[in-house]
Parts: C-alpha cells; structure tokens; sequence
C-alpha cells in the first residue's frame, strides 16, 4: 500500500482521535450545545441536508401536530428554549452580558469534561502521560490489525471502498495505485503511524500546557475559553442584533429562521409541506 494511501487513510480514521484529544471544549465540533452550536441558532439551514432520511426525521420533528405540515409557529418554536436560556431576567431581550454569561456556561463545562476526560488519577490536572496513553489507546482502538499504522484495513467496507473509488477516479489515481504518488509529499507527511500520533500529542500537550510545569488544569484552558466566550458574543450579536442595539429580541433572534421558512415554503400557503420537498424525495411518507 502506497505512502499516500496510508496518509489519507489515517486521517479519515483518526478524525476522532485527534478531535478528542485536542481540547474538545474548543473546538466547533465538540460545542454541539456550546457558543458554535445549536443554541445559537447556527444550523437551521441544515434542515434539508443531505440525507432524505435525515430530512424526514427533522421534518416529522417539527410536525408537532403530525397533519402532515410544518407550520411557522411549529418551525420556530424549537428555539423557545435557546432563547429563554439566554434570556435569564426574562425581559423578551438578550444582551452582552446574558449571552457571555451563557457562553462562559458552556465554556466551563467543557473544561470540567475535558479534565475529566483525561485525568486518570482524579487529581484535578492532567499530566503528559495521562495525555499520551488516552491518545495510544484511542489509537489501538483503531489499529485493527495492530500493525502500528492507520490504513485502508482498518476502515468499514463502506468507507474503505468509497477512499478505493476516489483513488482511482482522479487525474492521479492511477499513479497512486502503482504507488507514484509525489515522493516528497509522501516522505513530509508520512504514514499515519503511532509514532506520529503521540509525537502531535507531544505538540498538543505543549500548546495547553500554558505555565509549562508539566500538567494541563483549569486555569491553563481559561485564556482559550475566554477567547472563545467572546468570539462567542461577537459572532452572536453580528448575527442577530439587526438593529444594532446591543441586544436581540425574540424577533430578530427568530428573523433569519422566518427567512428559511418563506425559502422552504416554495408554494407561499405558509407551511411546508409534501408540495414544497424536492421532486425526489416526494412520496416517501416524510410528511404525511
């Protein structure tokens, strides 16, 4: 198996590795309910995604009243509770200092979680060894075949056949099944090997590791979590705060979803419904 393989291969696979252990609280991928996820409102235009299942399901979500049709009060009243949680004293507006406050919220328990995550020994700060076994047994998980490397045998069948497809359907794919790839694109990245696995966890641990004495606490991941309460905050109110007020009503918090709906609602008689699903995905008993 070519070089190249090998390193496409390994970061298909150890996608999750690497998300886990690089500080998950900061990364968009693991804030699912954090200042980057659905409580901002952030993934309304995800609703007709790529998956007609996975549409359906979101559709037969929101049809509260299961008519078969998904009304404007039914499509916005998913984000009540995002905004009531925002919206501590309750006076139909959300300002700077409630939004930070809820992120701050979200921000801290993805410290807790990720010393929790790594701490092995339940002191309260993770060490570079606790660091580097979480990533060498998160590794082994994925080396099927225990040879120390991330490769095609390690993936699902599924997977593995769609990386086969790809390799042999672009302009470089038969250059890359006799294994011709770029020798020196090959030798810089390498193989997905564990060797290189916990040398970027070496790296990682350094970058966290803010005072240098060893361990990764609280007070290390702070500067990072402040950083991203106010991206947070900047990004929220640039969003929303149409006005540009400071604060942001129910209104203008529900403004860019009203604007999907009218977009779904390709027949204007306010609802969605079968008429307004693409040509494909009509007939399949998603809304009905």
């Amino acid at each position: 198996m070519s070089k190249k393989v090998l390193v496409i291969a390994g970061v298909l696979l150890a996608a999750g590795t690497v998300a886990a252990i690089s500080a998950p609280h900061f990364r968009g991928g693991h804030m699912r309910h954090g200042p980057q996820g659905p409580m901002f409102g952030d993934r309304e235009g995800g609703l007709f995604g790529p998956s007609p299942a996975r549409f359906g399901e979101r559709l037969k979500e929101l049809d509260t009243n299961k008519d078969g049709s998904v009304t404007l009060d039914e499509f916005l009243a998913r984000r009540a509770p995002s905004f009531a949680h925002f919206d501590k004293n309750g006076d139909g507006a959300v300002d700077r200092a409630e939004l930070e406050a809820a992120a701050k919220e979200s921000a801290d328990y993805w410290v807790k979680r990720f010393i929790k995550r790594f701490d092995a020994d339940r002191d309260g700060k993770v060490s570079k060894e606790e660091f580097t076994k979480a990533r060498r047994e998160r590794f082994a998980m994925r080396d099927l075949d225990g040879d120390g490397r991330l490769g095609l045998e390690d993936m699902g069948p599924g997977l593995r056949e769609r990386l086969r497809r790809w390799m042999g359907s672009d302009r470089g794919g038969e250059d890359r099944r006799e294994g011709k790839e770029d020798g020196k694109d090959a030798d810089r990245r390498g193989p997905f090997t564990l060797e290189r696995v916990l040398g970027r966890a070496g790296r990682q641990f350094g970058r966290l590791d803010k005072n240098g004495d060893g361990f990764i606490d609280a007070k290390d991941l702070e500067p990072a979590a402040g950083e991203r309460v106010a991206f947070a905050s900047k990004r929220f109110f640039r969003r929303f705060d149409a006005d540009g007020d400071g604060k942001v009503t129910r209104d203008e918090f529900d403004r860019l979803a009203k604007d999907r709906f009218a977009a779904f609602d390709v027949d204007e008689d306010g609802k969605i419904t079968e008429a307004d699903l693409p040509p494909m995905m009509r007939g399949r008993g998603l809304l009905k």
